[in-house]
């Protein structure tokens, strides 16, 4: 395993910042914040994209 992964090529500094990964929470454009019940309102995939204070 070791050795499959030392043949592949090494990304510069540059071309690491470059990388934009995907994410559950790629598709929320809400509150970070929020309270109980707009947690509840939430789609389950998006729960975990916020912080609720209850």
């Amino acid at each position: 395993m070791k050795n499959r992964f030392s043949t592949l090529k090494q990304l510069t500094k540059t071309e690491q910042q470059n990388i934009k990964g995907g994410g559950r929470c790629d598709g929320y454009n809400g509150p970070f914040v929020v309270t109980c019940a707009e947690y509840y309102n939430l789609p389950p995939q998006f729960r975990i994209c916020v912080v609720a204070y209850c």
